[in-house]
C-alpha cells in the first residue's frame, strides 16, 4: 500500500511537471494538449489497475509511469527528460519492488531503450551526441542502483524486522523496560508498566525524567545513584506500587561504551517468586508436627545469638528440655497419642516464653531447646521453673477420653560469650545439667555451674 501511494504520487507529479515544462519551453497548444491527454490517460489506466488489485501492481505502476513519459516525448518530438525520469523510476523500483519484479522491469525498459536508441533517438538528438552513450548510461545506472539500493533496503528490512520483533516481545513480556537518554529522559517505556507499575498511559511519560515513575525517596535515590555511576547494577529492590509492596529484580547498564550514553533499566516483578521462596524457607525451618522452629533453624539461631551476645557482652542463657518417660508413653498409648503430647508440650513452651527475643526449637524426638538473650542465671531459672510447672499442671486427653499427665526435665546454663569460647560448649553443659536433673528424680530444673 505504501509503495502504491508513493509511485502514484510520483506519477501524478511527473505528469504535471511534463505538462508545465511543455507549456513553458515549447509554448505549443497542440503539443500541450497531446501531452495532457496522454498523461491523463495513463493516470486513468493506473487508477483502474489499482481498483482491480492485480498481483503485479507494484511492477505495472512504475512501468506505466515510464511508458507515459516515453509516449509524451514521442508525441511532442522531445526526449529531454526521458532518462532523468527513468533514473527516478529505477530508484523507486529498487525501493518498492521485489527483486524478481525489479529485474523484469529493468529488462523490459532496457529493451525499449535499446529500440529507441536504434530506431528513434538518432533522428531526434544532435549528431554530436551518441545514442549508445545514453543507453549505456541508463543500463549502468540501473545495475548500480540495484546493487546499492538493494543492499540498503535489505539492511533496512532487517532492522525493521528486528524492531518489529522487539516491539512484539515488549507487548507480551511481563518485564518493565525503560530506556533513557544521557539526561535521564525516557526514550522508551514498555507497555508492561500498565500492569506492573499501575501506569495507565505509558506514552505520557516519554520525554520526562524516569524518576517520575517512582514515588518513594529511597527508591529514587538508588536510581539516581545508578544513573550517576552509569555502570552495571543488579539487585533486588522493594517498591511500593499503590498500596502493595512489590519485589523487583533490577538490572541496569549503559547502552554503549560511552560513559555519557543513555541507560536501560529492566525490572522483573519477582514478588510471587520471593513469597514462595520465603514460604519454602520458612517451612524448611519449621517442625511440621509442632509448628515451632526445628533443629536446622536452631543451628542458625544459636550462631546469631552467640555472636550478638559476644558483641554486646551480655548473658546468654540456654535451656535443654527433655520429656520424661516419653518412650514409655509412646509404647503405652501409641505414636499418634505421642504426637499429641508433643504438640501440647510445644504450645506450653511457646506460651510460657513472654519476650519476643526468646527462641524455642525442637532439636530431637522429645528434646527442646530454648535460647534466652540478655538473661542472667536467676532469670533463666525462674523461666525454666515456670515452664516445668505449666507442663506438670497440664492434662492430655487420649482418644478414649482418658486423662494423662507428663513431666519434663530441664538443664540450664548461663554465660557471657568471649573470644576463644565456642557456642558448642553451652549446648554440652546444658545437656549435662539436663542429665543431672533426670538422675536426681526427673521433673526438675538443674542449673549448671558457671562455665
Amino acid at each position: 500500500m505504501r509503495a502504491d501511494h508513493a509511485v502514484m504520487f510520483c506519477l501524478v507529479l511527473f505528469c504535471i511537471f511534463r505538462i508545465v515544462t511543455e507549456w513553458l519551453y515549447e509554448n505549443s497548444v497542440q503539443n500541450l494538449a497531446i501531452v495532457s491527454i496522454i498523461c491523463g490517460f495513463v493516470i486513468l489506466v493506473v487508477l483502474i489497475l489499482k481498483r482491480t488489485k492485480l498481483k503485479n501492481l507494484p511492477f505495472i505502476i512504475p512501468f506505466f509511469m515510464y511508458a507515459s513519459y516515453i509516449g509524451g516525448s514521442l508525441a511532442v518530438d522531445s526526449f529531454k527528460y526521458v532518462y532523468d525520469v527513468y533514473m527516478i523510476v529505477l530508484a523507486l523500483g529498487v525501493a518498492y519492488l521485489s527483486i524478481k519484479d525489479y529485474l523484469a522491469f529493468v529488462a523490459v525498459t532496457q529493451f525499449i531503450n535499446l529500440l529507441l536508441s536504434i530506431f528513434i533517438l538518432p533522428s531526434h538528438i544532435p549528431a554530436t551526441e551518441s545514442v549508445w552513450v545514453h543507453f549505456a548510461l541508463a543500463c549502468s545506472v540501473s545495475i548500480v542502483l540495484f546493487v546499492v539500493m538493494h543492499y540498503a533496503v535489505s539492511r533496512s528490512n532487517e532492522i525493521d524486522s528486528a524492531f518489529a520483533s522487539f516491539g512484539a516481545l515488549m507487548k507480551i513480556t511481563p518485564s518493565v523496560l525503560i530506556l533513557v537518554d544521557d539526561s535521564n529522559k525516557i526514550k522508551y517505556l514498555s507497555l508492561s508498566v500498565r500492569k506492573v507499575l499501575n501506569i495507565s498511559e505509558p506514552d505520557d511519560f516519554v520525554g520526562r525524567n524516569f524518576l517520575e515513575l517512582f514515588c518513594e525517596d529511597n527508591v529514587k535515590e538508588l536510581f539516581i545513584d545508578m544513573a550517576k555511576k552509569r555502570s552495571f547494577y543488579e539487585s533486588y529492590l522493594k517498591v511500593t506500587v499503590g498500596e502493595q509492596v512489590k519485589t523487583f529484580d533490577v538490572f541496569a547498564d549503559k547502552m554503549s561504551e560511552d560513559a555519557n550514553s543513555g541507560m536501560f533499566f529492566m525490572l522483573n516483578d519477582v514478588s510471587e517468586i520471593m513469597r514462595l521462596k520465603e514460604l519454602a524457607e520458612h517451612d524448611s525451618l519449621m517442625d511440621s508436627l509442632i509448628q515451632i522452629p526445628n533443629r536446622r533453624s536452631f543451628d542458625k539461631q544459636i550462631v546469631q545469638e552467640w555472636n550478638r551476645a559476644l558483641r554486646d557482652k551480655v548473658n546468654l542463657s540456654f535451656l535443654m528440655i527433655d520429656i520424661d518417660y516419653f518412650k514409655n508413653y509412646n509404647d503405652t498409648f501409641g505414636h499418634r497419642q505421642g504426637d499429641e503430647l508433643l504438640r501440647t508440650a510445644g504450645k506450653i513452651f511457646k506460651k510460657s516464653l513472654k519476650r519476643s527475643t526468646d527462641f524455642i526449637a525442637r532439636i530431637g524426638g522429645e528434646e527442646f531447646a530454648v535460647l534466652l538473650y540478655a538473661t542472667n542465671s536467676y532469670q533463666a531459672n525462674v523461666i525454666a521453673e515456670r515452664v516445668r510447672k505449666s507442663v506438670e499442671e497440664e492434662e492430655v486427653l487420649t482418644s478414649n477420653g482418658e486423662k494423662t499427665k507428663f513431666t519434663i526435665s530441664i538443664g540450664v546454663v548461663t554465660l557471657i560469650p568471649h573470644v576463644g569460647l565456642e557456642y558448642s560448649c553451652i549446648i554440652e553443659e546444658a545437656d549435662k545439667a539436663m542429665y543431672n536433673a533426670k538422675q536426681n528424680g526427673r521433673n526438675r530444673v538443674w542449673v549448671a555451674d558457671s562455665v
